[in-house]
């Protein structure tokens, strides 16, 4: 019989703690009104990015009895070596190549162990842990981050998109075999719908108004054809236009909406009642729907749709500066990796 090191109610408890220093650090930087990059507010997609990082190393440090204060560069090496091996389902985590993490991904995660272990020992007052920070200044890390090394967007095929699309707009009657759908159900495709056919962010559909919905002025009575999006601390204000057939999703969910008499101003609420989407609520019901679609083995997750929203656009001839506008990116020069897809040839649908 092996007996444990520590128990496991301290194992949890040392747990529960590391993941309350990043949500003390997400705290502070929407409350910061900085815009410098490293101190602004983070955009709710990279919220979710780094929590799910953050609890892998807080899992990590909590098996092995490790703090913010305690850790030396070489547990950090371990985790990083671990990291690269896939999950408890066999499938490769985000940031892997083979059986290792990519360069750029392994900054990342030792940027943010960086950031949030300095973060704390501020808050406390005491000295911060130099060991991710060390490691960063390491050749292999170090230039990680450099543009050439930025990785292509993941977007969807032609095959890919044409299957998702067909399964969003599917409409099921009560004979089907699956019976109709649910207001949740058609909310979930929809939004997923606006991804891809406008480029929205999983935050972008959270916070879309029934007032930001346009309809007038389009090619097609009744169909919205424009969305106006409020800025959210890390993007402007900004209007982006929405594919034809995402409208016409859109207008049949806009219907049912109605019918169903949910209250509240949210295009997609959480409740009849109007209740917001809460950020995990809304990602993990907009990766189900890729699920269904068959869609949940591939890389890039629902943020492959927002990449292959502005390269359908960059394809048919509209400008980088009008495609940054539309996704709400303040810095043009985000815009160069669209530049290593296209001239592949991505297919316009």
């Amino acid at each position: 019989m092996t007996i444990p090191l520590f128990p496991d109610q301290d194992k949890t408890a040392l747990e529960e703690k590391l993941r309350e220093h990043f949500r003390a650090w997400v705290a502070h930087r929407a409350r910061s009104g900085s815009t410098a990059r490293s101190e602004r507010p983070l955009k709710d997609e990279s919220a979710i990015v780094y929590q799910e990082m953050w609890h892998a190393f807080a899992a990590y440090c909590a098996a092995r009895n490790l703090n913010t204060a305690t850790i030396e560069a070489e547990d950090i090496k371990t985790f990083l070596a671990l990291r690269g091996t896939g999950n408890a389902n066999g499938r490769a985590r985000p940031g892997t190549k083979g059986q290792e993490l990519t360069p750029r991904y392994a900054w990342r995660m030792l940027t943010l162990i960086d950031r949030i272990t300095r973060f704390h020992a501020q808050s406390e007052g005491i000295t911060p842990n130099p060991a991710a920070g060390e490691l960063l200044q390491m050749n292999e890390y170090r230039y990680a981050n450099a543009s050439h090394r930025d990785p292509l967007p993941d977007y969807c095929t032609e095959a890919q998109a044409k299957r998702l699309i067909g399964y969003l707009t599917e409409i099921r009657t009560p004979e089907s075999a699956s019976g109709p759908l649910t207001w949740k159900e058609l909310r979930d495709r929809t939004a997923v719908a606006l991804m891809l056919g406008a480029g929205l962010t999983p935050g972008d559909v959270r916070m879309l108004t029934l007032e930001g919905v346009g309809v007038e002025g389009g090619r097609k009575a009744g169909i919205p054809w424009k969305l106006a999006l409020p800025g959210n601390g890390n993007a402007p204000a900004r209007e982006t236009p929405v594919a034809e057939w995402a409208g016409r999703q859109l207008a049949l969910w806009l219907e049912v909406r109605a019918a169903q008499k949910i209250d509240g101003q949210l295009v997609f609420p959480s409740t009849r009642s109007g209740k917001p989407w809460s950020h995990t609520g809304c990602y993990e019901s907009c990766k189900a729907v890729l699920a269904g679609a068959g869609m949940d083995n591939e890389s890039g997750g629902v943020f492959k749709l927002r990449h292959t929203f502005a390269l359908r656009q960059l394809a048919k001839g509209k400008t980088e500066v009008e495609v940054a506008r539309w996704l709400g990116i303040l810095d043009i020069n985000s815009m160069a990796r669209y530049r290593q897809v296209l001239p592949n040839q991505v297919d316009v649908v």
